[in-house]
């Protein structure tokens, strides 16, 4: 039993080191400096591919050596999938829109979203339909059932989550991240009651797909 403990919190460290430590290190840098990003390349798009690729691929080969597959942290496509996803779609747009209401501050500008300010490409495509999957199952799926089985409290391991996701939103600014992480913390809410990732992987490709639209070009 120890040994497992250990082999899993040694493999949740190094999945969250190599796939999503420098997304927040990125954050971090660009949250305290003020820095401001470009747009992005078809060529910065292709590395965002295969680095998400390559670390849903580290993800793939940890749960392997554990004798688990992604069926393990509750990714398995259901017909009632799409359902799922409608209903918590509306749910978080109506909790958004409460959030905003009570305070307009939530209404802020997020910053250095100029890599969404692009022309669409099939490399822009691919990334945000990659990006859903890429943070849901390593991010959510994964580190809300380790850690759950690590601390044995479902609170903590939602909050882990959120605060993770929020972490390397911080780019945007202090407000509009918040403000995403509210999100974050619904999507974290129906994964543990619901053991179910894809409907939360179909709502975030929905959300960028309509970032995509209103703001590229």
């Amino acid at each position: 039993m120890r040994s497992d403990v250990k082999i899993r919190t040694l493999s949740l460290l190094i999945v969250l080191i190599i796939s999503i430590f420098p997304l927040v290190l990125n954050s971090i840098y660009l949250f305290i400096t003020d820095n401001v990003t470009e747009r992005s390349s078809d060529f910065q798009f292709i590395y965002s591919i295969i680095w998400e690729i390559f670390s849903l691929g580290i993800l793939y080969f940890v749960l392997k050596n554990q004798k688990r597959d992604f069926k393990t942290i509750g990714f398995e496509f259901r017909k009632t999938d799409l359902l799922h996803g409608i209903i918590l779609f509306f749910g978080i747009y109506m909790i958004l829109i409460i959030a905003l209401a009570i305070s307009p501050n939530f209404g802020q500008t997020p910053k250095n979203i100029d890599f969404i300010k692009t022309n669409v490409s099939i490399f822009y495509l691919l990334f945000i339909i990659i990006n859903p999957f890429f943070e849901e199952l390593i991010v959510r799926a994964y580190t809300i059932t380790e850690a759950k089985y690590l601390l044995k409290n479902e609170e903590v391991s939602v909050l882990i989550s959120t605060l993770i996701q929020t972490s390397y939103h911080l780019y945007q600014g202090l407000i509009p991240a918040l403000y995403a992480g509210i999100m974050f913390f619904v999507f974290s809410i129906y994964f543990v009651k619901s053991r179910r990732i894809v409907p939360v992987i179909i709502v975030h490709l929905f959300f960028d797909f309509m970032a995509m639209f209103e703001l590229g070009t």
